[in-house]
């Protein structure tokens, strides 16, 4: 999977050579991997940087599902040379993750980043705990914002 958020981040799965052959030909400067290696799903970071393309780990899993490690992908995408495709097993934490810093950067509410995520066509189940993670997120902003007016 492959979709484009923004001029500057896209997001998906790709894992296969030929397919990162592609996203450097399409330009992209850099490759945010959210899986963690216990997951067996993470990208080899040689495979990576032979296409030319700069490699960051930030592993995400429902156990260090925290603020933190979304400040840790903040600060990876602020970093990282642009354009910059984030990954993970499904697209589901790359999509996820990728909003939340565009909802922060252009003061999206909860409603407008459900939006985008569901322009995004990425499945996600009831339940989910990356769903909560986001809604929990929006929900501490707008404490945050009433607490600053």
């Amino acid at each position: 999977m492959f979709k484009i958020v923004t001029n500057n981040l896209a997001i998906g799965s790709i894992a296969e050579t030929e397919a990162l052959q592609e996203i450097a030909q399409k330009g992209y400067k850099t490759i945010i991997d959210l899986c963690p290696a216990a997951e067996g799903n993470q990208l080899d970071a040689s495979m990576v940087k032979e296409q030319a393309l700069e490699y960051v780990s930030v592993p995400v899993s429902p156990k260090n599902l925290t603020i933190d490690t979304l400040e840790a992908f903040k600060q990876a995408v602020k970093a990282s040379p642009q354009p910059i495709f984030t990954r993970c097993a499904s697209g589901l934490r790359a999509g996820v993750f990728t909003l939340l810093v565009l909802a922060e950067q252009e003061g999206w509410t909860e409603a407008q980043y459900l939006e985008q995520f569901q322009t995004l066509g990425i499945e996600q189940k009831p339940n989910c705990p990356l769903g909560s993670f986001a809604h929990t997120y929006f929900e501490q902003n707008k404490k945050e914002n009433l607490a600053v007016n």
